[in-house]
Order: C-alpha cells, then structure tokens, then sequence
C-alpha cells in the first residue's frame, strides 16, 4: 500500500474491514456513521501508508488504532452537537415564554441588536470564524477544515474576535 498499489488496499479491506465496522459500530451505535468511520480509516491508512512501521505493531492493530480514534472523535461530535441541540431547544423555550412579557422582548431585542453592532466591528475573517462556530456550531477544527484555513489561525481570529466583542459589550 506504500507503493499506492490498488490490490493492496483491495485486500487490506475484505481482511480487516468487518473487525472494524464492528469496532466503530460498538462506539458510535449507528451503522451509517459506523460505516463512514471505516471507510475514512482506510482513507487515512492508503494516505499515510509509508508512516506504517513493521517495528511498532501488526497491521491490525494500526488499523484499529486508527478506526478507534476516528470513532472517538466522531462520537464527540456527536455529543457536542446534541448538547448543543438541548441548549438550543432550551433558549427556545425560554425565548418563548419571554414572547408574553414585553420588557422582556425589549431586553432581548436590545441585547440583539447591541450583538450585531458589535459583530459588525469584527474583522470579516473573525466574524466569520464567529459565525460558524456560534451560529452553524462547528468546531475550530471544522472550520479550519471548510475555510482552508490552519487551525493554529482560525484559533487565533477566534480569540481575537471574543476579546473584541467582549470589549465592545462589556
């Protein structure tokens, strides 16, 4: 497979790819999820294939190593989106309940519009980063990822962006 021979990769998935699906199925309990895992393993292992050493362990446990974490990671975010998901359907709730009282809606409007003033003195790369991170939920690791972006920059915009917003709405 360090050669980028097909018949390699061919044969490295019908032996090990079952043992995997059953691995990320166990962490992920979802077969559709389970099944991108393993398939982004075998991704991961024909691109870093000469990265492999003979010396370090059997081919199978690199193949588990890196299914297992790729799992981990996606039941991560997995969990981080559904609290998300509660903390969300929990604003609702409450912004709904503040729908009958009108100081209420008149805080929340003002607090609404004090944000976009303040978002709109970000740099566009730092609003940006804010927006997807806040209002689309990604991770700084996504959003490097869907911006071509380093992650050591997009952490850097971030942390700029909040001191900036936290200056201007104290």
């Amino acid at each position: 497979m360090a050669q980028k021979q097909d018949w390699a990769l061919a044969a490295l998935y019908d032996r090990y790819a079952g043992m995997l699906y059953g691995l990320a199925l166990k962490i992920l309990g979802d077969s559709a999820p389970a099944q991108d895992v393993v398939h982004e393993a075998f991704i991961t292992a024909w691109r870093k294939a000469e990265t492999y050493s003979q010396n370090r362990g059997q081919v199978a446990t690199w193949l588990i190593v890196l299914c297992r974490n790729l799992a981990i990671d996606q039941y991560r975010i997995k969990m981080r989106l559904a609290s998300r998901k509660v903390e969300f359907e929990a604003a609702a709730e409450t912004l709904m309940s503040m729908e009958d009282d009108p100081a209420m809606t008149a805080v929340a409007a003002d607090d609404v519009r004090r944000l976009r003033e303040a978002l709109v003195k970000l740099a566009p790369e730092q609003k940006q980063v804010i927006e997807m991170a806040y209002f689309q939920g990604m991770t700084q690791t996504e959003i490097a990822a869907a911006t071509k972006t380093p992650l050591g920059t997009v952490k850097t915009r971030t942390r700029q962006a909040l001191l900036t917003l936290r200056g201007v709405l104290g």
